[in-house]
């Protein structure tokens, strides 16, 4: 996963709501509205959610912890209706207090993972996976629906591979880019006619409106790319406009965040166990 800075994550917890007015203007849906339509999951999950116990473990390995993390993983947690803690000790003590408490389910991320795990079920969700499918659900319903639309996916690494294979699901047309042209070749290999392969980003956004925006890498997308009819979902960090772009980008047609769609999406995957 993509190292966090705590500037990207301490006003998560005091934000919530705010987040959640704001996502709803832009898709018509709020946060734990994604989640369960990501997670393929009805309202019957309520009952669930309401009774899952959550530990959020502190882990100290590589580089260490993030200032705020495991405080702004809670607080979504808390804020789509699970019972959610961040444990007292870290990494294996963490893990121990986890399942002493009986906890449900657990939340922990290192420099290269962030998974949730289901004590009950030992079935397990990856961050970035869940979070590729979080985008292209907001996407879908910020868009009115990407079935049989084209929508272009920039960077085809966990997060953009994920959004491939969701937007396969939904029936939508999928041009992709990326840097590195072994991983487009992958990509085709592996879902053939479904994908067509763009050598720029600027060629491919003259056959669409609609954009996942997986790459990592900042300055991606520039002014003269943008429309008033554009939608970027995006959930790469750094976000990959330049300053130009997204002051032309209207402010509705882009949905980003640090953490939140994809912790409660990972959540609402580990609760009901569905891909």
């Amino acid at each position: 996963m993509t190292r966090l800075a705590p500037i990207d994550i301490k006003d998560i917890p005091n934000n919530l709501k705010t987040y959640d007015m704001e996502l709803e203007l832009k898709t018509g849906a709020n946060l734990i509205q994604i989640a369960k339509n990501a997670a393929h999951a009805g309202n019957e999950v309520d009952v669930k959610i309401s009774k899952t116990k959550a530990a959020v473990i502190p882990v100290t390995s590589g580089l260490g912890l993030i200032s705020g993390f495991a405080e702004a993983v809670v607080a979504i947690l808390t804020h789509i209706g699970v019972k959610a803690k961040k444990t007292n000790g870290n990494d294996v003590s963490g893990l121990a207090e986890a399942v002493r408490k009986k906890a449900d389910l657990i939340f922990m991320a290192d420099d290269d993972k962030f998974i949730a795990v289901n004590l009950n079920t030992q079935y397990i969700v990856d961050n970035s996976e869940a979070t590729g499918r979080a985008y292209v659900t907001a996407l879908d319903l910020a868009s009115g629906s990407v079935q049989a639309r084209s929508v272009l996916v920039i960077g085809v690494g966990k997060v953009g591979f994920a959004a491939i294979g969701e937007l396969v699901k939904r029936e939508a047309t999928i041009l992709i880019y990326d840097i590195n042209e072994q991983k487009m070749e992958y990509v085709k290999k592996i879902f053939k006619d479904r994908v067509k392969i763009f050598h720029s980003v600027k060629e491919a956004m003259n056959y669409t409106n609609l954009v996942i925006l997986a790459a990592p890498s900042k300055k991606i997308i520039h002014a003269g790319m943008i429309t008033n009819n554009v939608i970027i979902s995006a959930p790469a960090i750094p976000l990959g406009l330049t300053e130009n772009a997204l002051i032309r980008l209207p402010s509705r047609n882009l949905i980003h965040d640090p953490l939140q769609l994809g912790v409660a999406t990972m959540a609402l995957e580990a609760i009901v166990g569905i891909l």
